[in-house]
């Protein structure tokens, strides 16, 4: 089960998944986006409609899909929000929905999977970025929530030991997620990260190989307590 598979990493891993031979379900605020995946990859990927923010809408997905597949052993959680604004100037409704989407949707949606993870001994792959342990001038929230994720795998390990969590760090991607932004506080934020350095060494990638890793990932005999996928983004003389 991919959440977050209409775009971005999460659809990239769906389409890789399913290639593997997995059976798919995507998880998405618009499922027609992920039903239109099974032509692209010849195979079965069905798509279920979940607002992630709302936990009877994770509730509900997540029976949907265990009814489509059979069962359920893995989930990736690849949905997530982020926003562009210097601190201040982040405002409450701004937090709320970094927070529904990226952290508390997270946990709605492992609550709803856990029964049949712990049965199976499943796994479960949660998205953070490399951003959490250095902070970019304009992400602050959106790496606050990230970091919130990074706690909450934690804690989901430590309370449920049945079920392998691994905490999977992203870099750089070509995704869409920057398309929402100012333009004009982009340019500014694109200086300054220049100018700080935040690309040396960097080439982003794009989703289809972040969502390769992922799908290796998937078929580990021993499951990892962290995937260092921003390593991808690294050039090799750097």
């Amino acid at each position: 089960m991919v959440v977050g598979a209409s775009t971005g990493i999460g659809r990239a891993t769906a389409v890789a998944a399913a290639v593997a031979g997995a059976g798919v379900v995507g998880l998405a605020r618009r499922p027609e986006l992920v039903d239109a995946l099974t032509s692209e990859v010849g195979g079965e990927v069905s798509g279920v409609a979940c607002d992630v923010r709302s936990r009877q809408a994770c509730d509900d997905a997540v029976a949907t899909a265990l009814e489509r597949l059979g069962g359920l052993d893995t989930v990736v959680y690849s949905a997530g929000v982020n926003h562009l604004a210097l601190l201040p100037a982040t405002g409450e409704e701004d937090w709320r929905r970094l927070f529904e989407t990226n952290v508390v949707g997270a946990a709605s949606i492992v609550a709803a999977a856990l029964p049949t993870l712990r049965a199976v001994g499943g796994r479960v792959a949660l998205l953070s970025s490399d951003s959490v342990a250095d902070p970019w001038p304009g992400l602050g929230a959106y790496v606050a929530t990230k970091a919130a994720l990074e706690a909450l795998t934690a804690a989901w390990r430590a309370e449920e030991p049945a079920v392998s969590f691994t905490r999977a760090v992203v870099g750089p991607t070509l995704t869409g997620m920057a398309e929402a932004w100012d333009p004009e506080l982009a340019a500014a934020m694109f200086e300054r990260w220049h100018a700080e350095g935040r690309f040396d060494g960097i080439e982003p990638q794009p989703p289809e190989v972040v969502a390769a890793a992922l799908v290796e990932w998937a078929a580990l005999a021993e499951v990892p307590t962290d995937l260092d996928l921003h390593l991808l983004a690294r050039r090799p003389e750097a």
